[in-house]
């Protein structure tokens, strides 16, 4: 992994909030993107990791807060914007046009863009298409005759035929199996360092994201709840929900009698935390209190470069026990009693879906 460059970033959300109806999917969040940086995205299906990739896309306009290119808000030049910023979708497939070519669809950015004539286009598709690993022959193939590998390799040829600064990956490789995932990994991870690009990978395996990415930012219920170096979120996460998002990850190594360290309390499944008024996670939150539930945690430095939106972060330090490092509470809030559960009972069934990573 190579150093992002310090200095001010050069695509970023500040303080942007993005509402569907009645209430904010997305509140607040601020994350910004530097030259030859990865940051990672991660959270649970449904807290609003999509909502912010087309934000930053400038794909769905922002209820408040501001969009920065370079400095200066990305509203006064679309244009700029969609040049310079490029999306790699989930699903590789649904993201072509099935009656089109992979060649013609990687042209496409380059006439929209109106860039060089007809044959320097198809030059430039097919040498970006050479260089993911697409010969011409598969390039003259539609999205149903390759596999879903080759895709993919298109889409980012795609994304980056109009060499961009910023590519916005909203869960790349989840719907490929754990070799592609591999390869197409190593080629972001490429591309990134040939080209300096500053990449936003969005994923819900924490071990890719530890792997791949500078930084982490962790999102529940529209929120980022912490961020911090990849590696540290990975390691030492300090917000519960981290922590539980960590634990539910399956590992081969684990012995039959480990236990999570944390569990989310039973009986608030349903609960929707952008409806509270105080905590987004306090319904579920094994150390709420009854002032989690009223006031709302900002993010704050806990370490350098460490910042945990929580009043009561855990102490994952090693030898700790985060269920007997418990803040003093001992009254029950709205949605049930606020004490851990005990230690020999299962897991709610609301355990965020994760999957084993391949380069964990």
């Amino acid at each position: 992994m190579s150093a992002p460059a310090a200095g001010p970033s050069l695509l970023e959300i500040v303080d942007g909030s993005v509402s569907y109806g009645s209430g904010d999917m997305v509140s607040h969040v601020s994350i910004g993107l530097r030259p030859g940086e990865i940051v990672g995205l991660v959270g649970e299906s449904g807290c609003g990791k999509s909502t912010t990739a087309r934000a930053m896309l400038g794909l769905v306009p922002l209820s408040s807060g501001e969009l920065l290119l370079r400095g200066k808000p990305a509203s006064g030049n679309r244009r700029e914007l969609r040049s310079t910023v490029q999306a790699i979708f989930q699903n590789p497939a649904a993201s072509f046009n099935p009656k089109r070519s992979l060649l013609d669809s990687v042209i496409e950015p380059l006439r929209v863009h109106h860039r060089g004539s007809r044959a320097e286009q198809r030059h430039r598709a097919l040498r970006e298409l050479d260089r993911v690993g697409i010969s011409e022959l598969v390039a003259g193939r539609r999205p149903a005759e390759v596999s879903g590998g080759q895709c993919q390799r298109a889409a980012i040829a795609r994304a980056t035929v109009l060499s961009p600064e910023v590519l916005i990956c909203d869960e790349p490789v989840s719907a490929l199996d754990v070799s592609i995932q591999a390869q197409i990994l190593e080629l972001l991870a490429e591309l990134r360092a040939e080209q300096r690009l500053a990449i936003l990978f969005i994923s819900h395996d924490l071990g890719v994201v530890a792997s791949l990415c500078d930084r982490t930012a962790v999102m529940f219920a529209g929120k980022i709840v912490e961020e911090g170096a990849a590696t540290e979120v990975a390691t030492r996460p300090r917000h519960p929900y981290s922590l539980i998002l960590h634990d539910s990850a399956p590992e081969l190594d684990r012995p039959p009698t480990w236990q999570p360290r944390l569990k989310i309390r039973q009986g608030a499944d349903d609960v929707d935390g952008r409806t509270l008024p105080g905590c987004r996670f306090a319904a579920l939150c094994p150390r709420a209190t009854p002032e989690c539930e009223q006031a709302q945690p900002e993010l704050e430095a806990i370490d350098a470069g460490h910042l945990v939106a929580c009043l009561h972060p855990v102490d994952t330090s090693p030898g700790t026990d985060p269920e007997r490092d418990e803040p003093d509470l001992a009254q029950p809030g709205p949605a049930g009693p606020v004490l851990p559960e005990p230690a020999d009972s299962t897991p709610s069934g609301t355990t965020p879906d994760l999957h084993r990573s391949a380069l964990h």
